[in-house]
C-alpha cells in the first residue's frame, strides 16, 4: 500500500497581521509635509541670496561712482566746492553731494563725497560716502611763513 502524504497549508491562528506591501496614508502625508517644508526653506534661502546679490551689486556701483567723483575732484575736473544732490550724468539713478571742510592740518581739505541712489521702486535706497584729504588749492605756504 502506497500511502501518499499530503500537506495542507492552514493559516496560523496566532498570525494576526499580513506582510506589508505598500505605504500607509500617514506615511505618505508625512513625507509630503517634510518635502513641502524643505521646499519652503530652500525658496527662502534662494530669495535671501537674490536680495544679497542685488545689495552687493548696488554697493559696488555706489563705491565705483563715489570713487569716480572723488577722482574727478582730485584731478580738477570738478571744482573743490560744496554741492548737494547733483545728478550723475553717467548714471541718472544716482545723485552725488560734495562737502569741503578745512582739515585739522593746515593746507589740507577734508573732502567728503556722498553718492545716493534715487528711490527706485520698493528697494531701500543705497548711499555711500568717502572722505579724503586733499591739498588746499588756495593755500600758500610762503604767506604763512612770512606771517610767522
Amino acid at each position: 500500500m502506497n500511502r501518499q502524504t499530503q500537506f495542507v497549508f492552514v493559516p496560523s491562528a496566532t498570525r494576526s497581521h499580513r506582510t506589508r506591501t505598500g505605504l500607509s496614508l500617514l506615511e505618505v502625508l508625512l513625507a509630503i509635509a517634510i518635502l513641502g517644508g524643505a521646499m519652503i526653506v530652500i525658496t527662502q534661502l534662494l530669495n535671501l541670496g537674490y536680495r544679497s546679490a542685488i545689495e552687493a551689486r548696488m554697493r559696488t556701483e555706489a563705491a565705483l561712482l563715489c570713487d569716480t567723483k572723488m577722482a574727478e575732484l582730485a584731478a580738477g575736473v570738478l571744482p573743490l566746492s560744496g554741492t548737494s544732490g547733483e545728478a550723475i550724468e553717467e548714471n541718472p539713478n544716482w545723485n552725488y553731494s560734495v562737502s569741503v571742510e578745512n582739515a585739522s592740518q593746515v593746507g589740507l581739505l577734508a573732502v567728503t563725497v556722498t553718492v545716493a541712489q534715487n528711490n527706485v521702486g520698493n528697494q531701500t535706497p543705497m548711499s555711500l560716502s568717502i572722505v579724503r584729504l586733499m591739498p588746499d588749492p588756495d593755500y600758500d605756504p610762503t604767506a604763512t611763513e612770512a606771517s610767522e
